[in-house]
């Protein structure tokens, strides 16, 4: 297999077919196929438009809140062919906070898809709207249009993508240390940040799909793609290893368990990523768990922890219909662009969350003294693929100890003697719903805007579906007007995921020694109330 040219741009990379793979189709979207050549002269053609019309070029940044959909893949490798960086933010993100993204990156273009709900809403820079259903196949294209109302108004994109007579524009060359991409994650504190990275750690990690494929790459044709590439791994593993390795991206605009199950069948997907509650809700579909599934070889799950009776449950269905692949757990964060420690077929550990790829190396550290196999402490990390940094400077959690410049992540865990991961709980104040991560700080803040909540505390409890679903905790006088006030304010500045699906008042929320909400104290009053539930359903 070819190898990458270091700092070469994940446009030129996706170029060079380093497969050497004959395949031909690049994306299946709702019946329509989309070839390697079409999709590249779409690209092409969209970056002399962009950087004639909205001059965008080298140095500039462009935003994308866009779910999976070919737009997004033009769009994406468009504006990396021109040398601008790609903002990627959730397609669920209220308008408010996509202006913040947009802002804080300093944007040229924003491009939202026609279900986004912003109105006219006025983002401060030139808006396009791309129509999703105009990349579908003739029937999924008119069950859109029927369904579906668009609801964010602005200037189409799509017309861009057609020849304007503008002239080629040269690619554009990127240094080491310029950002090609930025995504959001909560830090390794918990609190909301916006990363920075460059091509070399995207291209690294896509180089790398030999090592964690069970089976010979040139065997492989498609990928059944459920996470959207604002997601590390959505991004590279699904979006960037399909172009690069020349396989079918089978793109979902949005998962759902009945069509899912039948698009994974029908279209021979090979490979499978996702969080636990996909899986869980595959579990149910005849059309899966009935289906022929003899041509997938693998599968993994990240964004939570999946309990090993599921993994059991999903493997049986796998064996019995004829399927290659188990399902197996992975380890990385947005500050490693997705996975850097992954169970393969070749190298895997029950309940450990795998085996470091190269060029990574796991350190576990408790009171800045590295621990021995079998100790629990901090994870550290020393890997390529670690990001520039965070946007605007902020501190990263770099560690210098023993020789080496780590990633201090803020998770617990420890290494055995074969040095396989085994995750133990999150140090850094985070909630994940459905594999989503909810940061407590913002569904506070967005509750403390009314006025009757003098204090706030969100706190994840267990959910069987969802993994996690919201608490929160409000400090003020019980009424139904306040209760409507809180969920009016975060159903508007949260995302879905991060709205409470339950409000509790108190009088007053404790508080520890230095006066601040005593949080360990409410998550344990949860834990507690987990526990006893369990223990009434046994």
């Amino acid at each position: 297999m070819q190898t990458l040219p270091e700092n070469c741009s994940m446009y030129r990379a996706a170029k060079l077919n380093i497969s050497a793979s004959p395949i031909r189709t690049a994306i299946d979207f709702y019946g329509k196929k989309y070839t390697f050549d079409e999709v590249f002269s779409r690209i092409d053609t969209l970056a002399d438009n962009l950087s004639a019309e909205f001059g965008i070029g080298k140095g500039d940044t462009v935003t994308l809140c866009l779910p999976n959909s070919p737009a997004a893949v033009f769009a994406f490798y468009a504006a990396n062919r021109l040398g601008a960086a790609v903002n990627l933010v959730h397609p669920f993100l209220p308008p408010e906070k996509l202006k913040e993204s947009a802002a804080a990156t300093k944007s040229k273009l924003l491009v939202v898809y026609d279900l986004y709900r912003c109105g006219s809403y006025d983002f401060g820079v030139p808006l396009l709207v791309s129509g999703s259903g105009r990349y579908m196949g003739a029937a999924a294209r008119l069950y859109y249009r029927l369904t579906n109302r668009r609801t964010a108004a602005g200037a189409s994109f799509e017309p861009y993508l057609k020849n304007r007579g503008n002239p080629r524009v040269p690619e554009a060359a990127f240094g080491a240390e310029e950002p090609a991409v930025y995504l959001s994650s909560g830090g390794t504190t918990g609190e909301p940040k916006t990363i920075a990275h460059g091509n070399n750690v995207c291209n690294r990690l896509c180089s790398k799909a030999q090592i964690f494929l069970a089976d010979p790459i040139e065997t492989y044709t498609a990928l059944y793609n459920v996470l959207p590439i604002f997601h590390g791994y959505g991004l590279c593993i699904n979006m960037h290893m399909c172009m690069l390795m020349r396989k079918t991206n089978v793109m979902c605009i949005k998962f759902q368990a009945k069509r899912s199950a039948k698009a994974i069948v029908k279209s021979r997907a090979n490979i499978l990523t996702g969080v636990p509650t996909m899986y869980l809700k595959l579990l149910g579909e005849k059309a899966f768990t009935q289906g022929d599934l003899s041509n997938l070889k693998d599968i993994w799950v990240g964004g939570d922890s999946m309990p090993q009776e599921q993994i059991d449950a999903f493997n049986a269905v796998l064996g019995r219909q004829g399927a290659s692949a188990r399902i197996r757990a992975g380890y990385g964060l947005t500050e490693t662009a997705g996975v850097c420690v992954v169970n393969t077929a070749k190298k895997e550990r029950g309940g450990s969350v795998g085996y470091p790829l190269p060029g990574t190396v796991i350190g576990i550290y408790k009171d800045g003294r590295a621990q021995p196999a079998g100790e629990v402490g901090e994870i550290y990390l020393d890997t390529e693929q670690r990001m520039l940094g965070y946007l605007n400077g902020e501190r990263s959690p770099i560690v210098e100890a023993d020789g080496r410049s780590w990633l201090a992540t803020g998770d617990y865990g420890y290494v055995d003697e074969d040095g396989f991961l085994y995750f133990k709980q999150r140090v850094k104040n985070m909630i994940k719903v459905s594999g989503v991560p909810v940061y407590p700080s913002e569904v506070e803040a967005a509750a403390l805007c009314a006025a009757g909540a003098a204090k706030a505390c969100a706190v994840g409890v267990n959910d069987p579906l969802r993994g996690q679903v919201v608490r929160l905790y409000v400090e003020g006088e019980e009424s139904e007007a306040l209760r409507g006030e809180i969920l009016a304010n975060c159903r508007r500045q949260l995302l879905p995921y991060a709205v409470p699906r339950e409000i509790v008042f108190r009088a007053q929320l404790p508080v520890n020694i230095i006066g601040k909400i005593d949080r360990l104290a409410l998550e344990k009053e949860c834990a507690a109330e987990n526990k006893t539930t369990t223990e009434r359903e046994q």
